[in-house]
């Protein structure tokens, strides 16, 4: 299956998949986003991954998804 994606939809795939801890320590993951611990665990995404390249977008939402 083939999909033709812009930047906006690397955008949106990347926002909704947040990473596993596993990957807290990849490079473009621990520069683009932080985790929140305690009571209320959770990911934010913390930079304006808008200024990533495609390239980067891409390897970051696979590293995310593949880490689950």
């Amino acid at each position: 299956m083939n999909f033709d994606l812009d930047k906006k939809d690397l955008i949106s795939l990347v926002k909704g998949t947040p990473p596993h801890y596993d990957v807290f320590e990849h490079k473009l993951v621990k520069r683009c986003g932080n985790y929140t611990g305690g009571m209320s665990d959770g990911w934010s995404w913390n930079y304006n991954i808008s200024d990533l390249t495609e390239v980067e977008l891409f390897d970051l939402y696979t590293t995310c998804k593949n880490s689950w």
